[in-house]
């Protein structure tokens, strides 16, 4: 299971200062820098979409893996992952996963996967603690694509690594309170999607 809060959309330069922010976010863990090309997958039905479920192929430096995500309750998302070296292998594994939604399965199985929109962004991250929690804090910086459009990414993410859930609401609260910071409510597959929705 998945708890994550993501801030943005915010200018670079703050957010870096945000990343550096020791006072908010205690460091307890050093920095990691991680490429991060996503491809966005739905099967040819849209089957994906309209569940509100994810699947993508993810290359993490040289590490490819793929994903599989669904909604649960308020911030919570189920999250499967697995290493793969396409898209169509790595499907196969989650299908097997005991913790898969029977309404995921056939989707999986089915074989037929399409690519729909994508992400190209370097990623800062480190673990932070407060009192007991720990969480990810993440500083995602580069662009969502879908075909020809383009659209700039910089977006700040608190993920719970251990704890107490509350703790990473509060901890969002007082950056969004510092620093201005809107919430963003939209994954980034959302949002590369709507690219080719807007019109001129």
């Amino acid at each position: 299971m998945e708890i994550e809060i993501k801030l943005g959309p915010v200018e670079p330069a703050l957010a870096a200062v945000i990343f550096d922010d020791i006072t908010l976010l205690p460091p307890a863990g050093a920095e990691e820098r991680i490429r991060m090309h996503t491809t966005y997958y739905d099967d040819p039905a849209g089957s994906f979409r309209a569940k509100k479920q994810t699947l993508r192929l993810r290359q993490e430096n040289d590490l490819s893996v793929c994903t599989f995500k669904t909604a649960l309750e308020g911030l919570a998302r189920l999250e499967l992952d697995c290493e793969a070296p396409d898209i169509v292998a790595g499907a196969a594994q989650l299908a097997a996963h005991p913790d898969l939604p029977e309404s995921a399965k056939n989707a999986l199985l089915g074989g037929v996967f399409v690519p729909r929109c994508g992400a190209k962004f370097l990623r800062r991250t480190r673990l932070c603690r407060v009192g007991e929690t720990t969480f990810h804090l993440c500083l995602d910086e580069g662009q969502l694509v879908n075909g020809e459009h383009a659209q700039p990414l910089c977006e700040i993410e608190l993920e719970l690594a251990e704890g107490d859930a509350a703790v990473l609401e509060q901890t969002a609260q007082r950056l969004m309170a510092t620093y201005h910071l809107p919430l963003c409510t939209k994954s980034k597959q959302q949002r590369a999607l709507e690219l080719d929705e807007v019109t001129v």
